[in-house]
């Protein structure tokens, strides 16, 4: 593994990453008013009398802050995924909107026929965030050539690597993408990601019949179309 790890580099620059999200803002108090349009008027003036005393770009980038960056730090830091062994939080993103896109699709399109009573066309909305990362990541990309394994969806071998890295002290990987010819940042220390803000927003659309995600950018125009 010596030989696997024997790589770094002093990475500075945003990277893409694509998250779940809505396109349209829905009604955020109607959970609490049970639908009803008067009282959901009077909470909105409530929340915008207290936000009249704290600067809107203090509130945004703080809604981006924990949306973009926090959120697998704080929320979900036990899941198991190709580099989380479930002991320690995991935060991916990809060095391009192209790779972003087949890895989430991927995903999107594993998790959804899991389900077997879904229907055959599923939408889901999704947020690009571009984010800034500076750190001193192990860089494997190239090194699948001689370990295959780590980009085959057999997990065990890229969570040993992440486990060592993790325990080692050092704030991330640098690594290839298992869908495309494209690489991936895997984060372990949320202090080296900061300045999060909106790239593009993406609709996807999963139809299950045909194997496919049809990827649009602006509503209603196909950006791209990813097979399975």
């Amino acid at each position: 593994m010596e030989n696997l790890l024997s790589k770094n580099i002093d990475f500075n620059a945003s990277v893409k990453r694509n998250i779940v999200s809505l396109r349209v803002s829905e009604d955020l108090f109607d959970d609490l008013t049970d639908g009803n349009v008067k009282a959901s008027n009077v909470a909105r003036a409530f929340e915008s009398e207290v936000k009249k005393n704290i600067p809107a770009r203090f509130l945004e980038r703080s809604f981006h802050y924990t949306t973009a960056i926090e959120y697998p730090f704080t929320i979900e830091p036990y899941l198991q995924s190709r580099y989380g062994t479930g002991e320690f939080a995991v935060w991916y993103a990809s060095l391009t909107l192209s790779t972003s896109i087949y890895e989430t699709a991927f995903h999107m399109h594993q998790e959804e026929n899991k389900v077997h009573d879904n229907e055959n066309i599923i939408y889901r909305e999704r947020a690009v965030y571009d984010v800034h990362c500076r750190a001193l990541l192990v860089d494997l990309r190239g090194k699948e050539n001689h370990y295959p394994d780590l980009v085959t969806d057999e997990y065990t071998f890229p969570q040993q690597i992440a486990k060592r890295v993790y325990e080692e002290g050092h704030p991330g990987l640098l690594v290839p993408s298992a869908r495309t010819l494209g690489a991936n940042t895997v984060i372990f220390n949320q202090k080296v990601l900061s300045d999060p803000r909106i790239g593009c927003y993406l609709t996807y659309t999963l139809k299950r019949n045909e194997s496919k995600v049809l990827v649009e950018r602006v509503p209603g125009e196909i950006y791209c179309v990813i097979q399975f």
